[in-house]
């Protein structure tokens, strides 16, 4: 095609300017662009297709490029703008490309794209993506209020049936059993506030020996009243780690939260900590049930983002789980053999003075 038919044809607004500045030719898609005919801009430096507050500095922008002129994106890393005729901006990108010793000189050929609707699809595609971690948020609250709202309600609606029978150490229990969930589910909304101001979460020293009794005071009751066996084995000689206690605190309660929910005809669960046996400078704490386990074809998925195999599950447990186990920079591994029970394992790493 002769140089002049794709000068016309080009789908990118082409501008021809010599080394001063100065427009020498304009194709039909700049005309478009920019609302000018050729005419109007013939004759005008490029500076008349920029905002007002951009000449200046585009002038010493010139001069720089004419010290060292090469191809090249221009304003790689920034929002560059157009101004039509009618005084309206637009976003731009534009290429620059160096013709030395034609036959009119030293030329700068700009290649300029409207890029209005390649922004305008990227906006709305990180909104929707806004929207869908916000659902994940949400969902993420819902799940993690749900257990302890589950039991306050089971333990208000005893008290309710059995008011007049129940003694006062026995109404003292329940409601001080209510109060252990209340503020378990206010710590989970803090969490999630904290999380929305973008504060950086709490970091301290964890003691996991004292979270696992903790977790047995807080649920403990509930699991032998549905007929399960709760045991624990701290090791006594356990170092703490450095981390964020109320959240390794969710991790563990929902672990035995799933470890309960797979046995429904009640069963046994063990917490374990301790010191990984090849790796001293790391410890553990092992959740173990003797559940119905989990099918090899569902091992490998329990950690994905909405998966469950629970008809009422939201498929959030394990994964927020996991990464907050990530944040801490371990690792929470599961092992499972169906008919004899699953055990997952939190890895959390010692930091060097504590070794």
């Amino acid at each position: 095609m002769p140089y002049s038919e794709y000068f016309k044809a080009a789908s990118e607004g082409l501008i021809i300017a010599d080394r001063a500045g100065t427009i020498l030719e304009a194709n039909p898609k700049a005309e478009e662009l920019f609302g000018y005919s050729q005419g109007e801009l013939t004759g005008h430096t490029v500076e008349i297709l920029l905002p007002a507050q951009l000449r200046t500095i585009h002038n010493k922008h010139r001069e720089d490029y004419l010290a060292a002129p090469r191809n090249r994106t221009m304003g790689a890393g920034l929002t560059l703008s157009g101004r039509r005729k009618d005084g309206s901006d637009f976003p731009v990108e534009v290429s620059l490309t160096y013709a030395p010793r034609t036959e009119r000189g030293d030329l700068i050929v700009a290649a300029v794209i409207d890029i209005s609707e390649r922004l305008a699809l990227e906006s709305e595609a990180r909104r929707a993506e806004t929207v869908a971690a916000l659902g994940t948020v949400a969902a993420g609250i819902a799940h993690d209020l749900n257990n302890p709202l589950q039991t306050i309600r089971s333990r208000a609606e005893l008290m309710l049936e059995s008011f007049d029978s129940l003694t006062a150490a026995e109404m003292k229990e329940d409601l001080a059993a209510i109060h252990r969930q209340a503020q378990r589910a206010g710590l989970i909304v803090e969490e999630f506030l904290a999380l929305s101001r973008r504060r950086e979460k709490s970091q301290g020293r964890v003691n996991l020996n004292q979270l696992i009794e903790r977790v047995s005071l807080l649920i403990g009751d509930e699991l032998r009243k549905a007929g399960i066996i709760f045991q624990t084995d701290p090791n006594g000689d356990l170092p703490q780690v450095t981390g964020d206690g109320t959240a390794l605190e969710r991790v563990l309660i929902n672990l035995v939260a799933n470890a309960r929910d797979a046995m429904p005809k009640g069963g046994t669960i063990n917490i374990m900590s301790g010191r990984l046996d090849n790796q001293p400078n790391w410890v553990y704490l092992s959740i173990a049930d003797t559940g119905e386990g989990i099918s090899p074809d569902a091992l490998g998925k329990v950690f994905n983002l909405l998966y469950t195999t629970k008809a009422e599950g939201s498929g959030l447990g394990l994964w927020l789980s996991r990464r907050i186990v990530h944040e801490h920079g371990g690792k929470l591994e599961v092992q499972s053999e169906l008919g004899r029970g699953t055990t997952f394992t939190i890895k959390l790493p010692l930091n060097d003075f504590q070794a």
